[in-house]
């Protein structure tokens, strides 16, 4: 990218001298800028315009306005002058379409690529396909769907040619009024050219923006989709968010979520527009909606998409949750709500991130167990079994999770847990506190606690004083982590620290 922006650079510096010619050879002023042309202007424009043709530029707005030009008797200075700045932009672009074209193959071709060889991963050695770059008709065909602006690549090259000599030709204009000299590199012009050349490729240090990061990022990953699907056409994949302090709410509220390549996804999401999560139904994956770069509300986007492979393909893949349940379905057992309190936990699970399943799942073999003869769901560290209740309540299974992650971590002697758990408990009226179980301690500290499940302590009321020091909220992860895959969740709102101490423990799963 740093050598296209100094090929940008260079052809714009040859665009500026082109604008300086084209002011040095206007021979009106403000006074007659709008008066008929000289038959000498006329002559001159009409050459341009006939090796405007021959090189085949007179194509969309700027050929209809050259056209009208050229056929016309009678011609204005300004409409010479405008037609003139806008033949430089014109000429510009011609010296850079191969270029930024071949760039974007090259790049698009690499993440073509990329997206077979995750499939390939993931795949039987004597089932693997021959990786290849991205066909003519795929990438050109890439070229024509819209950005996260809306845009095609060519509506796109055409609008920003027309804005930009539009800028020019409005500065030349103010200019002629007030009886300046025209001169390409004053002040004015020189900041009205950089920022051109920043919204089409900026770079700071690390960071890259502009139009045409913006279309590139699109293309890849368009790209790699379509490398994916060409070697599984049944395939899903997963939106995957960098998580700091720069991660747009967009971003964040898709972390984690698997998407069809090709067929119908529903799905929720933050909207900066409505400033709420919103339903949203695509078929496949949409530029700006659920494919990154996501639009609504400008910003760097730096999400990416991961494949995921289909269960049939290895036994241990973590999204096979058929291979870690384990169900003891009694005579009396209900068969439709067994069904029911499947779906349900399958579809919790599909929203828990990879790391932890491979952890829990596969490597530490947790199971799932459908446990109709109890009364409460619970998690049992010593046979690594989640055991559920029928009739689940929503993230009930997640809420699970979160103790087995818990158990699996040690984070009773977690240094940062201990730090978050006491500020909890200390400086919080207490007072005992009833469920239908039995009596408990809990801590009034509502606005810290995502529920009052949160603050309680699983001790018999008359066992207070003997455990009072013990400080450890045995439901605090896991009704946090309940609460982070909720799709009201409030855990982030009302205790940042506790809410970033779980995504971390996720991360470092």
């Amino acid at each position: 990218m740093r050598e296209l922006k100094k090929i940008y650079q260079k052809t714009s510096k040859q665009t500026q001298n082109k604008l300086q010619e084209i002011f040095d050879s206007i021979d009106f002023d403000f006074d007659n800028l709008y008066s008929i042309a000289s038959s000498k202007q006329k002559r001159r424009i009409n050459t341009y315009i006939e090796e405007w043709k021959d090189k085949g530029f007179l194509k969309g707005y700027f050929g209809m306005l050259a056209n009208n030009i050229y056929n016309k008797t009678r011609v204005k200075n300004s409409e010479i002058l405008e037609l003139l700045i806008y033949g430089a932009y014109i000429e510009e672009q011609n010296k850079l379409n191969d270029i930024e074209l071949n760039i974007m193959k090259e790049d698009g071709s690499y993440y073509y690529q990329q997206g077979q060889e995750e499939v390939n991963q993931t795949s039987p050695k004597n089932k693997r396909k021959i990786v290849s770059v991205i066909p003519d008709a795929i990438f050109l065909a890439l070229l024509d769907m819209p950005n996260a602006k809306g845009y095609t690549w060519e509506q796109y090259i055409q609008a920003i040619i027309k804005y930009n000599s539009e800028q020019l030709y409005r500065q030349a204009i103010i200019d002629l009024q007030q009886q300046k000299e025209l001169d390409i590199t004053n002040d004015i012009y020189q900041n009205i050219i950089k920022r051109q050349g920043n919204s089409r490729l900026n770079i700071n240090e690390d960071k890259i923006s502009g139009d045409m990061d913006l279309t590139l990022i699109g293309i890849n990953n368009k790209a790699k989709v379509e490398g994916i699907y060409s070697f599984d056409d049944k395939a899903r994949v997963k939106f995957i968010a960098i998580e700091d302090e720069a991660t747009t709410k967009m971003c964040k509220s898709l972390d984690n979520q698997e998407f069809y390549v090709h067929d119908w996804n529903e799905f929720k999401r933050y909207s900066k527009t409505n400033d709420t999560i919103k339903k949203y139904r695509c078929y496949g994956l949409i530029t700006g909606l659920n494919l990154p770069p996501i639009n609504d509300g400008f910003h760097w986007c730096r999400s990416t998409i991961t494949y995921l492979p289909p269960v049939e393909k290895n036994e241990k893949i973590q999204y096979n949750i058929d291979n870690f349940l384990r169900t003891k379905l009694y005579k009396n057992s209900d068969y439709d709500e067994y069904i029911y309190d499947y779906e349900k936990v399958r579809n919790e699970y599909d929203k828990l991130p990879y790391n932890v399943k491979k952890r829990l799942f596969e490597k530490e073999g947790v199971k799932v167990i459908f446990n109709y003869d109890g009364d409460d769901s619970g998690y049992n560290h010593k046979t690594k079994e989640i055991l559920l209740k029928a009739d689940l309540e929503d993230g009930e299974f997640i809420h699970e999770v979160g103790h087995a992650l818990e158990y699996s971590m040690n984070l009773k002697q977690d240094k940062k847990y201990k730090e978050i758990s006491n500020k909890l408990f200390d400086n919080s009226y207490k007072e005992p506190k009833f469920d239908k179980y039995k009596i408990y301690y809990g801590l009034d500290n509502s606005d810290k606690f995502v529920s009052p499940y949160q603050s309680y302590l699983g001790i018999e009321y008359n066992e207070y004083i003997k455990n009072y020091n013990n400080k450890y909220l045995r439901e605090l992860i896991s009704e946090g982590y309940r609460d982070i895959y909720s799709d009201n969740s409030i855990l982030e709102k009302i205790n940042k620290e506790l809410y970033d101490f779980i995504k971390e423990i996720e991360r470092n799963a």
